[in-house]
């Protein structure tokens, strides 16, 4: 392939990644609902995330985004795709010291990520969390060699972001500083390390302005829709993530992908009989990022074990940055023809993988609000349960109609303070009777899944009990998403 016909095949490929990453048609589900109704919502921002679990920066810029753009599905994911677009020449810039053939190939890898690609379409803070975690890698490495006030300006600021953007990134400082003091030691630049760590000491002491609500946070929210990380689950979902979902194709590209980046990681030199062999030792010029990647996952993995928290593929953005550079110098290192070839399976997987999961719908939330819309009565109560239903249902919902959730709340928003607890605590039989009784005459909306950990029981006698005392008609079937639902009305007899 000659130079510039290279050059306009790499071009198309950033083309097809950066269309891709506004390309999805699907409704919000949960976790984009819930972020705009918190960024645009009548609570205060920090009453919200007290009950919501995560720091404030992202939903800020959201708030600031909709007031320019509106509240629209395409306006609210467009911040995620700004942002991820920003993060392909960022991350080319941060890795042009590596060698022209890795940084392209690192770039094309970027260009058609799935999961970039995934979370550029989605309404939530994880690219963000890539952004800043690859401004971050760029403004260490310069502040390493030239720690001018300038760059450890930069420094404080990004370790600032990240630690209001989202409360893994505190694992993936916690690795920066591991890899700066061990830096420092292994060559005797210990000035430069200081003040590198006090930069990021002073960029994290802003965190002091959160740290009540963080407080109240740790001791009241968690992860109750998911059961405890374990550390096999989280190198699997990791794989899962990086190749874009849990199918086959996904699964394969993942493991491309890891292959790739454990062999951009080895010392590679030819022995005597002139044939290349592979060494146990990390490459020099890869340490670092192994280090950030593998540290950053693993104290929080490690984190994850021991606190009973879970582990979502959407975590390892801390490390993604690091994965993608391991993976291009990978297939950098092979010859020209293997080099190509694979280049051009993962790039073309990738963008596979990409274009399906855009045409891909992620939630019912809104075929439930327009069946609701369309012959609701203005005395009817609509039944979300469980309450993980409602904002992805609420958004859509034109009609203003009492509206109630198990175990708590309207459907706006979650609150996840003592989440298993209020469950339990709360009657099943009692909040369907007082549904019942509130409707009267009109009709009870029931809208529930049978997907959701800790529900199985109190939902199926929230129906039945509405069954005994009301005629069922069934509106909208469930179906086999992401975030399937379905709906019944229930009217009087």
């Amino acid at each position: 392939m000659s130079r510039s016909t290279g050059r306009v095949a790499v071009l198309l490929v950033i083309i097809a990644g950066s269309v891709l990453r506004f390309a999805t048609a699907s409704p919000l589900w949960l976790d984009e609902a819930l972020s705009v109704h918190i960024a645009t919502g009548d609570a205060s921002l920090t009453e919200a995330l007290r009950q919501d679990g995560h720091p404030a920066l992202f939903y800020l810029l959201l708030g600031w985004w909709i007031d320019v753009f509106g509240d629209g599905d395409t306006a609210v994911r467009a911040l995620s795709g700004v942002l991820s677009l920003i993060t392909v020449p960022v991350i080319w810039m941060a890795t042009r010291r590596y060698g022209r053939d890795v940084a392209i190939a690192t770039l094309l890898l970027v260009a058609t990520s799935p999961y970039l690609i995934r979370y550029a379409t989605e309404t939530r803070m994880y690219a963000l969390v890539v952004l800043i975690i690859a401004l971050g890698w760029w403004a260490f490495e310069a502040a390493w060699e030239q720690p001018t006030a300038r760059r450890l300006l930069a420094v404080a600021a990004i370790t600032a972001a990240a630690v209001h953007t989202h409360y893994w990134t505190f694992y993936a400082i916690a690795a920066a500083g591991l890899i700066v003091v061990m830096a420092g030691r292994r060559t005797n630049k210990h000035n430069t390390a200081a003040r590198l760590l006090l930069a990021m000491a002073a960029g994290a002491a802003t965190f002091i302005v959160w740290l009540g609500v963080f407080i109240d946070q740790l001791a009241e929210t968690g992860t109750p829709w998911a059961t405890r990380a374990r550390p096999t689950e989280v190198f699997i979902e990791t794989l899962q993530g990086i190749g874009g979902n849990n199918r086959f194709e996904g699964e394969s590209l993942g493991v491309l992908l890891g292959f790739s980046a454990v062999l951009g990681m080895l010392t590679i030199s030819p022995a005597r009989d002139k044939v290349l062999q592979l060494r146990s030792s990390i490459h020099p010029s890869m340490q670092v990022p192994a280090a950030a990647a593998g540290l950053g996952l693993g104290i929080g993995a490690a984190a994850a074990v021991v606190s009973g928290s879970a582990f979502e593929a959407r975590y390892a953005a801390i490390a993604l940055p690091f994965i993608l550079l391991l993976a291009g110098r990978g297939i950098a290192m092979l010859d020209t023809r293997a080099r190509m070839s694979l280049l051009a399976v993962l790039v073309l997987l990738g963008t596979a993988i990409s274009i399906d999961e855009a045409r891909r719908t992620r939630s019912q939330g809104e075929e439930v609000a327009s069946a609701i819309d369309d012959v609701v009565g203005p005395d009817d109560v609509i039944i979300f349960c469980p309450d993980q239903l409602g904002p992805a249902t609420t958004h859509y919902l034109e009609t203003d109609v009492e509206r109630r959730a198990f175990p708590s709340g309207d459907g706006l928003v979650i609150d996840w303070r003592s989440y298993l607890d209020r469950i339990a605590s709360t009657d099943p039989i009692t909040f369907a009777t007082h549904a019942h009784e509130a409707a009267g005459d009109s009709a009870v909306w029931f809208v529930g899944s049978p997907r959701y950990r800790g529900f199985d029981l109190p939902c199926s006698t929230v129906e039945a009990t509405l069954q005994e005392r009301r005629n069922s008609e069934n509106v909208v079937g469930l179906e086999q998403i992401f975030e399937g639902m379905y709906a019944t009305r229930y009217g009087v007899r």
